[in-house]
């Protein structure tokens, strides 16, 4: 009964209008690995912004990391979270989204909060490589000779370690499989790798990688190779399971492409060709503010997606460097076929905080996405530790196979 009496204003103004019965949404605030968090804000509302057009903004209990919310069938809502504070620096996350876009449950990523301490590691690696990089799910070091040391990673049960190094011209990889830290001394044996290939066109920055199952991103080809339209030797280790991804993305300008594989994907078995492209791809639209709001945003467009993916919608950043940060997705489902757009987060109850402060100098980044898969599967999914595209991609990176098309805007102004 407690619970029903939280959202009893809520209720009694949508029995004015009859709606279909809700659908319980289930909502996890989680940090870049999945393991929960507790935000400092939290809050929701049902129906399109602005709240003073509509009902209002209503706070959300702070002491846990999940809420189950009643919503009816293909209505559209927002969900806001203050993350906890990093440094002395703030981070607001929300979303705004249709409920026929999801299914039972939608997984809210912080930023840059995490909730496990981390510990230095030290490893040694069998047989000694001439040159290599251990990895974790927080931090990477490079190898000398037969070991590392002051590997960053999280500390409990489940962790992993990876090491992808060289050895006379042949790439080797090991992992230690899940292990406990601390100890912060682990083993690592490497083998050779298979290979595979990839080819992006000439001139296109490029990446191949992978993010094991355990959280750990490794890089397989060094960031920001340039395509040239012939395939480029990709390792592709054998000591890889169901639930492992490759991941590779390519850009050309500010128009990005971002594929992931399952490693059981008959697409990227041992011996096997991939091709990434990315077309042109467009996105334009202009902001207003007051000192006191968000932005408004009007004459949002983007398009020039390649055939056979929807578009999932438009992702939003505004920095304040040092200070404050606020992430925000809008679905396609949730826009409609409006061209304008605000969303008034600074209402909600706790969050007076996430607008910039009157003279301070901002970042906003805009990112538009179309994908292979519904946002149902992808908002559900666990995260990716790093972001693929700093400041642009974190809503949509995801421990989930998927092709998705990106186009990339910023600009940097006095709020």
């Amino acid at each position: 009964m407690k619970g029903l009496k939280l959202f009893a204003p809520l209720f009694l103004a949508l029995a004015a209008c009859n709606p279909p019965g809700p659908q319980t949404l289930n909502v996890t605030l989680v940090d870049g690995i999945g393991e929960p968090l507790q935000p400092l804000a939290a809050a929701w509302r049902i129906g399109p912004p602005p709240s003073t057009s509509g009902l209002p903004w209503i706070a959300l209990p702070t002491g846990q990391f999940s809420w189950s919310l009643p919503l009816p069938a293909n209505s559209r809502f927002q969900v806001a979270f203050r993350c906890p504070d990093v440094s002395g620096t703030q981070f607001y996350v929300s979303l705004d989204l249709r409920r026929s876009e999801l299914g039972s449950n939608l997984r809210v990523r912080c930023p840059v909060a995490y909730a496990s301490p981390t510990a230095a590691v030290t490893g040694s690696v069998s047989p000694s490589l001439a040159s290599g990089t251990a990895f974790s799910a927080r931090g990477a070091v490079s190898i000398s000779g037969g070991s590392f040391t002051g590997l960053t990673a999280p500390t409990g049960p489940g962790r992993e370690v990876a090491v992808f190094g060289d050895s006379g011209g042949t790439p080797y990889f090991g992992r230690t499989g899940p292990v406990s830290i601390p100890p912060t001394a682990v083993s690592v044996p490497v083998s050779p790798t298979n290979t595979l290939s990839l080819t992006t066109p000439p001139g296109f920055f490029s990446y191949a990688g992978l993010v094991l199952s355990t959280f750990v991103p490794v890089d397989l080809v060094p960031p920001n190779w340039t395509g040239a339209g012939s395939p480029q030797p990709v390792a592709r280790p054998s000591s890889l399971f169901g639930g492992d991804l490759f991941q590779f993305w390519t850009c050309h300008g500010w128009s990005c492409a971002i594929l992931r594989k399952d490693a059981n994907d008959p697409a990227v078995a041992p011996g096997a060709s991939l091709s990434l492209s990315v077309p042109p791809l467009s996105l334009s639209g202009s902001q207003s503010h007051t000192p006191s709001a968000l932005p408004t945003f009007s004459n949002i467009s983007s398009g020039g997606f390649s055939p056979g993916l929807s578009f999932l919608g438009y992702a939003l950043f505004l920095g304040e460097p040092g200070v404050r940060y606020w992430r925000h997705f809008l679905s396609a489902g949730a826009l409609g076929g409006a061209t304008g757009y605000y969303v008034d987060v600074e209402q909600a109850p706790g969050f007076a905080g996430v607008v910039p402060s009157s003279g301070s100098s901002v970042e906003l980044r805009a990112t538009a996405f179309a994908g292979d898969q519904p946002l149902s599967a992808l908002l559900a999914a666990r995260p990716i530790p790093q972001e693929t595209f700093a400041a642009h991609s974190l809503f949509l990176d995801r421990m989930w196979p998927v092709h998705l098309e990106a186009a990339l805007r910023q600009s940097t102004f006095t709020w």
